[in-house]
């Protein structure tokens, strides 16, 4: 399909996107698209912290594993560091926010709980970032 065609816009519309043209910066024929999207506020009382200081105890290379009946959960990876030299893991929960000092997650509900544990396999040690694990603010 040309991207010049007007009717490309059309084709967005009923899914709220929009299409934009920008001769000034992008070449014609590359589309910028804008999606109004609400965003849901995330309750922070919620959420567990991780001290980005204490990420240094893990190893660099982090696994993210994907769990839950919804549709939407393909898009809500839960993270998992695991420590260096050693068979254990911090399941973090899925990434809600950061601050300077800290990485913000949602903790996960017993059956995701189950999942994880279950895809990472037997005869590992897996902590859950918790609210009373999780190192103060």
């Amino acid at each position: 399909m040309d991207p010049q065609d007007t009717s490309l816009a059309e084709l967005y519309k009923p899914h709220g996107l929009e299409a934009r043209r920008s001769s000034d910066k992008v070449p014609t024929n590359v589309l910028r698209l804008t999606a109004s999207v609400s965003l849901m506020k995330v309750d922070e009382s919620q959420l567990v912290q991780l001290k980005i200081d204490d990420k240094k105890k893990y190893e660099d290379a982090i696994t993210y594993i994907y769990a839950g009946t919804d549709p939407a959960a393909v898009h809500k990876p839960i993270t998992v560091y695991k420590e260096k030299n050693a068979n254990a893991y911090l399941v973090a929960g899925r990434y809600a926010a950061a601050t300077d000092t800290h990485l913000k997650y949602t903790p996960l509900n017993e059956e995701d709980r189950k999942i994880v544990a279950e895809k990472l396999g037997s005869g590992k040690v897996i902590k859950f970032l918790s609210k009373e694990a999780a190192s103060p603010p």
